[in-house]
């Protein structure tokens, strides 16, 4: 398989025109690495939509030895700008899965990089199975796609504050879900990572980030704060198996409402703009 798929890179870029500017890139080496490492429970890893949440300390290596084709840590350099690696990329990925014009799946590599980050795995650890019943890893591909789309690619002077206004709205919405902050970082945080790896040049100059709206860090803040009433603390005690009750269920019904519309409007832009 590997030696297929190196002779088919070979061959491409052997017979490929030249391209006007005089490049150092050793493409043939470039196309090597990422085989070397890409075996197919690696691919499989960066096809699956929900890798976000899946994804384990240990597939995280999987990573650190892209990472490595990518800053061009091996002893042979490829000396390839970032432009030539991601068209590198697109090739492999159009081999691996036997289809023009596939993407690369170093969209997934960056999207997955702040999920293998210590931060990312400790969110993952603790709500893992509540991430995956509720479908964030596939929203948060969902959104890259939607946000690349429409703000990236055809994008304008004002990038950065729109792709900014869409992350803020994204963390709103997904505000108590799996807990009270953890889903929306490990969505907002993870998109980050893809549009910075992905667009370095159109998010030259992005100030991007994933601050919590200071209304729900105040409502947060009560709620610790908040003494429960003797009535209140009557009820808790009344509960059976130490059920208190107060498991954050009065929010959990309207915050999936206003995800899973979130998530509809994405799929449905996407079908209707193919």
């Amino acid at each position: 398989m590997r030696i297929y798929l190196l002779l088919s890179a070979i061959f491409y870029y052997s017979t490929a025109a030249p391209s006007a500017d005089l490049s150092t890139c050793n493409y043939v080496g470039l196309v090597k690495c990422f085989i070397n490492i890409l075996d197919e429970w690696a691919w499989t890893l960066y096809e699956l939509k929900d890798n976000v949440v899946t994804i384990t300390q240990d597939q995280c290596v999987h990573l650190e030895e892209l990472q490595k084709c990518i800053q061009d840590g091996n002893p042979v350099a490829h000396n390839c700008k970032h432009s030539e690696i991601v068209e590198v990329s697109n090739t492999v990925s159009d081999l691996l899965t036997h289809r023009r014009n596939s993407g690369s799946f170093l969209k997934s590599y960056y999207l997955l990089t702040y999920a293998c980050s210590q931060e990312g795995q400790e969110i993952l650890a603790n709500h893992r199975e509540c991430l995956k019943s509720e479908k964030i890893g596939e929203m948060t591909l969902s959104a890259g796609t939607y946000l690349t789309e429409k703000f990236i690619e055809h994008g304008d002077d004002e990038i950065c504050d729109k792709v900014n206004e869409k992350l803020q709205e994204y963390i709103s919405a997904m505000t108590g879900l799996c807990s009270k902050h953890d889903a929306a970082q490990l969505m907002c945080k993870s998109l980050i990572m893809m549009f910075k790896g992905m667009h370095p040049d159109k998010m030259e100059g992005c100030n991007f980030d994933c601050k919590i709206p200071a209304k729900e860090e105040e409502e947060g803040a009560e709620e610790e704060n908040a003494v429960p009433s003797s009535s209140e603390d009557q009820n808790v005690e009344q509960k059976p198996n130490g059920h208190s009750g107060l498991q954050h269920q009065p929010d959990s019904a309207p915050q999936i409402t206003s995800i899973m519309s979130l998530f509809t409007i994405m799929l449905t832009y996407m079908v209707f703009r193919n």
